[in-house]
């Protein structure tokens, strides 16, 4: 949402009826975060003389309008202007079995979509394969069911999908209406083991063109570990994406795995990511095979504020200098 005008009366309205329900009784929460960078690169990267960036806010608001009636609202600013609607939704919601969620909504595909605000994610910089294999802040419009059975969850949805023009990268395939007749659909299934082992397979099936001609197929699979001194998350992503006739087809495999060692305030945290891109047809013929180390370190105070610190490894071929240095702060509320 880019007009700030719409965006206060919007959150003025949604804040109104929070005050209200909350006097009915109603169960009823919301907060936010802030973040903002400094980043720091070689002489090579994008970021040499150094820059504040990446100023980011988010509003949320969700609850139950009744015992089985349940909604849900975010607006987040990536660029510390422009406020865009994260979600927005409203479902028929009777147990934690089944829900029905009708609106935008973020997709179910892997862990990192659904949990990249600031103050939950333990790295700065996303994953190289998810950066590249879709849109940040993946969401849709469309019908999502979702619930848990004793350790399975699921997940399903059906919206308009991505969108990819001949000039585009996968990342660049977020839209806001259908392009073509063909419908995105996907879904995710997980098993999981108590709150410390959780594990699962997520797949993405669209055409993306405007004719209704090509296919896009994704397939992730999630891993994470978590105790009260250690978290381990990890993501393994993988597609084809159908070309025009005298083209190979596009094929996109990637993983990343981070952890952090739970140390009271001072959490060390580090991550191995790899991506490989080829496309002969889009954005002009992508071709693209890098690696990450990073190393750093998250301070959390009383749980609301965070300070990450954290140096990136950048491999590549041919090997350029780009290796970047990047510091954030996060606060949620």
């Amino acid at each position: 949402m880019k007009n700030k005008l719409s965006f206060i009366l919007l959150f003025a309205a949604l804040f109104g009826s929070a005050a209200a329900a909350e006097e009915t009784g109603t169960a009823i929460k919301y907060g936010g975060y802030l973040a903002g960078e400094f980043l720091k690169g070689q002489s090579q990267s994008e970021f040499a003389n150094g820059s504040f960036k990446n100023l980011q806010a988010g509003f949320l608001l969700s609850g139950r309008l009744s015992t089985s009636v349940a909604f849900g609202a975010e607006v987040r600013s990536r660029s510390g202007s422009d406020f865009e609607v994260e979600q927005a939704w409203v479902g028929y919601v009777p147990s934690q079995v089944f829900s029905l969620k009708a609106g935008l909504y973020l997709v179910p595909f892997g862990l990192w979509n659904e949990a990249s605000r600031p103050h939950e994610s333990l790295l700065i910089g996303t994953p190289l394969n998810l950066e590249y294999f879709y849109p940040e802040g993946w969401r849709d419009m469309g019908v999502l069911v979702e619930g848990r059975i004793g350790f399975l969850s699921y997940a399903a949805y059906v919206g308009n999908g991505l969108k990819l023009a001949d000039a585009d990268e996968l990342k660049a395939g977020q839209q806001w209406s259908d392009n073509n007749k063909d419908k995105g659909k996907g879904g995710r299934l997980g098993i999981n083991f108590g709150q410390e082992i959780q594990a699962g397979v997520s797949y993405y099936d669209g055409k993306y063109d405007d004719l209704n001609l090509y296919r896009l197929k994704l397939e992730g699979t999630h891993f994470s570990w978590a105790t009260a001194n250690w978290e381990l998350k990890a993501e393994a992503t993988k597609g084809i994406i159908a070309n025009p006739a005298g083209y190979d087809d596009g094929k996109c495999e990637g993983y990343a795995i981070w952890t952090v060692m739970k140390f009271k305030m001072i959490q060390p945290v580090g991550s191995y990511q790899r991506v490989k891109y080829t496309d002969p047809f889009h954005g002009g013929g992508i071709d693209i095979e890098r690696h990450r180390w990073t190393a750093g370190v998250r301070c959390v105070f009383e749980s609301h504020l965070f300070l990450k610190a954290e140096y990136e490894w950048n491999g590549e071929t041919p090997k350029v200098k780009d290796n970047v240095i990047r510091i954030q702060a996060a606060l949620s509320f």
